[in-house]
């Protein structure tokens, strides 16, 4: 019997709000399907605002992937080439001068640096800020969460010698050095995106200096050397190149072959995001999308939602809604807008495109006929308002695309979704083909960088279903969005009025570190939901 000819391939870590996956990817950017390891875990949010986990627990669970993908990749005889990783962005933790935690590791989900954003609206100018980094003020990012942690830990403040994100704890706990990407760096709010180096006045605003961060490199200068106790374990990857991590966002559009401005990338997982990638060294960012790096050359501009599958697993597991597929399946054949409401889908806070992290969600026209398939119909509607203004906002600096790919597993397995989408933006969407675009991304750019793949950059997207806009379903949208904006500007102050304190901002709570194994898988002149703002 002929002896199996050995495979290359190269090793892609995902590093998520919800799980780790370890899998395999041939040189063709193929899943080798057998290496596939996920494990799911739960975040802590035992305090108000609190979205957090403990970066040990979630180090040792990367390790059991890792072992879980080897394993079948000895099976299948593959040789490993290199090792590259999707990361979540914005997540912060401090490390003391041996490397140990001093915090746990909050999350981008975190709202309890909330208030911190008032006092930096009403003293610092954010459109300036923002034209340097691509980001705003917000608790999604690092200036916020430092002076939160800075205000309620003064001690683990005082003993953290570096500030760092999880994929840079990662690399450090197998690796035994300290880098960040450019790609992670420009997510923190710190990083001067256009000369691609920390931002002295960001990190005034964060209350820290350069010393006190990881060294910036790219994402093509690989580390290599496991420790001891991990090369013993992996031999095969104990020499090959890690690649440093980069942000899952853009990632996601390099899986699904969004690589140039005519596509645009929607996804939708625990929350949701649309991004496109631009190859340019600079930028002037339009005001409510964030730009962020995926590398030296390649900017990603858009806009992020805190909201996503995370609320419908709200509202089906907080809720005690025992039949989940019942419930997709009604809400899937409602009428589009015919179930009364308007949602203001602000469960965790609103990002883009005003970027208010004290917004709650509000839900009106409730009454005793409201079945809970019409309240999912009409969060999933609510949260395509959120994109079709995100979308608007991104028109201003790139032409519009020629379509929408569609990637996570909230679009993957909900078609009336992706219609959604279509129907409230106006344009096709497309679903990509690819079940895991940012693991996928990683794998791409380790082969890019091996000379394995030297077309990525002119890849086009793999053709899924297409979902076509319906011109009378986008005009009973049109007026639903509308509908939205009204609420939304008789809950919300007005611009320039200060935000009100929210739990999350004032909680006072110790924080619990704990992270479980699921058992299953400012200024804001003016709304830039209404017309005005858009033209």
């Amino acid at each position: 019997m002929a002896r199996r000819k050995q495979r290359d391939g190269v090793l892609a870590l995902d590093l998520g709000t919800s799980s780790v996956r370890a899998v395999v990817y041939d040189l063709r950017g193929r899943m080798v399907a057998p290496t596939y390891t996920d494990l799911p875990y739960r975040v802590d949010t035992s305090a108000s605002g609190q979205v957090s986990s403990d970066p040990d627990a979630i180090v040792r669970l990367v390790v059991r992937s890792i072992d879980g993908a080897l394993a079948a990749a000895r099976k299948a005889k593959l040789r490993l080439l290199a090792v590259s990783t999707s990361c979540y962005w914005h997540s912060l933790m401090g490390v003391d001068g041996r490397g140990r935690p001093t915090t746990e590791l909050l999350t981008w989900a975190d709202t309890r640096a909330a208030q911190e954003t008032v006092g930096l609206r009403r003293s610092e100018d954010e459109h300036a800020y923002h034209a340097v980094t691509g980001c705003f003020f917000h608790a999604s990012y690092w200036p916020a969460k430092l002076r939160w942690l800075d205000r309620s830990r003064k001690a683990a403040f005082g003993r953290t010698a570096c500030w760092i994100g999880l994929g840079e704890y990662l690399y450090e706990r197998l690796l035994g050095a300290r880098r960040v990407s450019l790609s992670m760096a420009s997510a923190t709010g710190l990083l001067d995106l256009h000369a691609c180096r920390w931002d002295p006045a960001a990190l005034r605003l964060a209350g820290i200096t350069e010393e006190r961060l990881a060294s910036l490199g790219d994402w093509s200068q690989p580390m290599r050397g496991l420790l001891p106790g991990h090369a013993r374990r992996w031999p095969e990857l104990e020499s090959v190149p890690w690649y440093l991590p980069l942000g899952d966002g853009a990632l996601a559009n390099v899986g699904a072959g969004c690589v140039r401005p005519q596509w645009f990338c929607v996804t939708i997982g625990t929350s949701g995001a649309l991004r496109v990638i631009l190859e340019r060294a600079s930028l002037k960012v339009p005001w409510g999308v964030w730009a962020y790096r995926l590398d030296r050359r390649r900017m990603v501009v858009g806009g992020a939602l805190s909201e996503g599958g995370n609320v419908i697993r709200w509202l089906t597991d907080s809720l005690g809604l025992r039949h989940r597929k019942k419930v997709e399946a009604a809400a899937e054949k409602a009428a589009p807008d015919g179930h009364g409401l308007t949602i203001l889908p602000f469960w965790a806070g609103e990002r883009s495109p005003n970027w208010r992290g004290s917004a709650r969600a509000a839900i009106t026209g409730l009454s005793l006929a409201t079945q809970a398939g019409d309240l999912m119909r009409a969060i999933m509607e609510s949260i395509g308002y959120q994109f079709a203004a995100v979308f608007d906002a991104m028109l201003s600096t790139v032409p519009r695309p020629r379509g929408i790919v569609a990637t996570g597993g909230r679009l993957a397995h909900s078609p009336a979704w992706s219609q959604i989408l279509a129907d409230a933006l106006g344009i096709r969407v497309i679903e990509s083909p690819q079940p895991e675009a940012s693991s996928r991304g990683a794998a791409l750019m380790a082969l890019h960088a091996l000379g394995h793949l030297p077309g990525l950059w002119r890849q086009q997207p793999s053709a899924g279903r297409t979902l076509r806009p319906r011109p009378r379903v986008h005009a009973l949208y049109a007026a639903a969005r509308a509908r939205q904006e009204r609420l939304y500007q008789l809950l919300l102050p007005a611009a320039g009025e200060p935000e009100p304190e929210t739990p999350s901002a004032t909680s006072s709570s110790s924080p619990r570190r704990r992270l479980s194994v699921a058992r299953g898988s400012g200024s804001r002149r003016r709304s830039l939901r209404s017309r005005g703002a858009r033209r």
